[in-house]
């Protein structure tokens, strides 16, 4: 994708980053634009029923609210794609919340299962769980 290109384009990826961005923004209103109804949160604590974008944003509003206050990015490697048919992919990866030193405060492997409805793409289920590095 050059620079010129819209951020939001036919890949679960895209639609990936631009929750990503939602995300990192601590923004648990947008977050929540960026799921599917119902949805499914799993970490290695829970699994987290989702079954309204008032319930994501709910959770999403908790965990900010619970992060480590030295929190500045979450940086990702190792992302990509896989396609399980036209309106099914997944998105593999591993990340770390970071801080103003570029500490890992908190390193995690994800695995996130995105559904297309129309032209966009929304989380189905999110899975964190142990980084792979």
């Amino acid at each position: 994708m050059s620079n010129k290109e819209p951020e939001q384009s036919n890949g679960a990826l895209a639609s990936f980053k631009l929750y990503t961005k939602a995300f990192g923004a601590l923004d648990a209103r947008a977050v929540a634009r960026h799921f599917y109804e119902p949805a499914l949160l799993i970490t290695p604590k829970e699994v987290i029923p989702l079954p309204t974008a008032a319930a994501v944003e709910e959770t999403y509003a908790r965990i900010m609210g619970d992060m480590p206050r030295d929190y500045t990015r979450t940086e990702f490697r190792g992302l990509s794609e896989r396609r399980l048919g036209d309106d099914l992919a997944l998105v593999t990866g591993n990340g770390s919340w970071k801080n103003a030193s570029n500490d890992d405060i908190m390193p995690f492997g994800m695995t996130y299962t995105l559904r297309r409805t129309a032209d966009t793409w929304r989380i189905v289920v999110a899975a964190i769980h142990a980084s792979d590095r």
